[in-house]
């Protein structure tokens, strides 16, 4: 099924692409969060499974589109694959995307930047992310004797001289900039959308599942830097919530997009409706 969530932030149209979903039970989660045991993750899940989705970000400036990571495509699980579908369900071919703004380099949010048949799927786009991301992860597929990280690294190579390095409060198109995000990956960053007096910030992996609202300290395995992942967490979690963003979580239940509330000492998440 396609899915896509539009919304306007004042004058900018975006959306939210449903890339799949997925369940995972509290077996996996242990595996995902070192040091945390069954038991503790049931008691945090109410339950014994956690229904995530891949949210991609869909924005429109002006004449200006821009495509917040890029999902599986056609190299993931079966249960993915679909933002380029709902894509299309909002009238947005593939060549329309003027840029590609990769949040960070794990593999659910870069494997769709080429196609079946070898070439970028998204022909007419140019490329941004940090310099940190970047250099995180070119350093870390040079040095891997892996197959896939060498094809990888071969791929960015390739596409180079399309890449712009954004940091910080910096302007990608009028009303969208980048925010960093740093330690879940170096140069993990996330898009702030505003326009008039709406505003959403796309958070990206800030968390990868509801019940880390009242669990920051809580790690995840692919965390880069895991402290630091944890200090971004907070600071972040209490900027939306005290400044009421409207906020997307790229891993939450789609579309991802809600506010962040705090809860006594712990923050809570209140879903769109």
């Amino acid at each position: 099924m396609t899915h896509a969530y539009p919304l306007a932030i004042g004058e900018i149209q975006c959306a939210v692409l449903h890339e799949g979903s997925s369940t995972a039970t509290s077996e996996n989660l242990v595996n995902r969060y070192p040091g945390r045991s069954r038991h503790e993750i049931e008691a945090a899940l109410g339950g014994s499974a956690f229904e995530g989705s891949l949210n991609l970000l869909y924005v429109k400036s002006g004449d200006f589109r821009i495509l917040a990571d890029v999902g599986f495509g056609s190299a993931g699980p079966p249960a993915m694959g679909g933002a380029m579908a709902a894509l299309a369900s909002i009238g947005v071919a593939p060549a329309d995307i003027d840029l590609v703004y990769l949040t960070h380099f794990h593999g659910d949010h870069i494997a769709g930047l080429y196609g079946e048949d070898g070439k970028p799927a998204y022909p007419n786009a140019s490329y941004a992310c940090t310099r940190a991301e970047w250099d995180e992860w070119t350093a870390r597929w040079a040095a891997s004797n892996d197959e896939s990280d060498q094809r990888q690294l071969e791929r960015f190579q390739a596409l180079r001289d399309k890449f712009t390095f954004f940091g910080d409060g910096d302007e990608i198109a009028p009303g969208v900039s980048a925010v960093n995000l740093e330690g879940h990956t170096l140069g993990h960053s996330g898009l702030l959308v505003e326009s008039g007096s709406e505003r959403l910030l796309h958070v990206v992996d800030l968390l990868h599942g509801d019940f880390q609202f009242a669990h920051t300290d809580w790690q995840f395995v692919f965390d880069s830097d895991g402290e630091r992942a944890t200090a971004t967490r907070r600071q972040i979690l209490r900027r939306c919530a005290e400044e009421g963003l409207l906020t997307l979580f790229y891993h939450l239940k789609f579309p991802g997009l809600g506010k962040v509330t705090i809860d006594g000492d712990a923050f809570a998440w209140r879903p769109i409706a």
